[in-house]
């Protein structure tokens, strides 16, 4: 079983909240265009690529690691880039939507990454992150502490708020409990503090045109 199989096939990986924040991910794919460009940065084995390809064609991933990128079919015409978050070899403003789903976490130096995704986007942004800092990562590090999982940094929202200048914060949403029809039911009742992941959804702001 590969690691995309694992969080969102198997029960130990679903208890993770994995399929409650897959399926805010996926409200965000369904409004995909079929001329829209989409990039998932940290695509692993292609598993929001395969989703984004019911929406549209022009489908490119980048993952670090080589063996993530040898298990995806070359059938699926993705088109695939071994490379780091931190230096993404791709033009800026070339993706209409660019996706980094727990991913920044393990980056060195996670800012220089957050910077490439805003490079390379012209529209939406869909970050998520794993609350290092609340209740229930706490909990769950006595028995796999960070390093084990290649955790590097304790992020909060507020983190990545923080360096988004220029850009419109059109969602943001806690994950609070692997169910995904309970966590709609307490979206608005728990803090941060008490969430498993944070989710978010920037858009570019426009720039204003000049009058002659």
């Amino acid at each position: 079983m590969n690691e995309q199989n694992f969080y969102y096939n198997s029960f130990p990986g679903r208890l993770l909240g994995s399929k409650a924040r897959e399926q805010l991910i996926l409200e965000e794919i369904a409004s995909l265009s079929e001329k829209d460009f989409f990039v998932d940065i940290g695509c692993a084995q292609a598993h929001y690529l395969e989703k984004a390809s019911e929406k549209c064609k022009n489908l490119f991933g980048l993952d670090f690691d080589l063996d993530n990128l040898k298990q995806i079919s070359f059938e699926n015409g993705f088109c695939l880039v071994n490379a780091s978050a931190e230096g993404i070899p791709f033009k800026p403003d070339s993706f209409d939507f660019v996706l980094c789903s727990e991913v920044l976490e393990h980056l060195p130096d996670w800012k220089k990454g957050l910077g490439e995704l805003k490079r390379i986007c012209r529209g939406r942004i869909v970050i998520t992150i794993p609350l290092e800092k609340s209740w229930f990562w706490r909990k769950f590090s006595r028995f796999a502490p960070m390093h084990t999982r290649g955790h590097l940094h304790k992020l909060e929202s507020k983190d990545i708020e923080a360096e988004m200048h220029g850009w419109i914060l059109e969602k943001k949403v806690f994950v609070h409990t692997p169910s995904k029809r309970l966590n709609k039911l307490l979206v608005k009742r728990i803090s941060e503090k008490k969430a498993m992941y944070s989710f978010l959804v920037f858009k570019k702001k426009q720039k204003a045109k000049s009058k002659k």
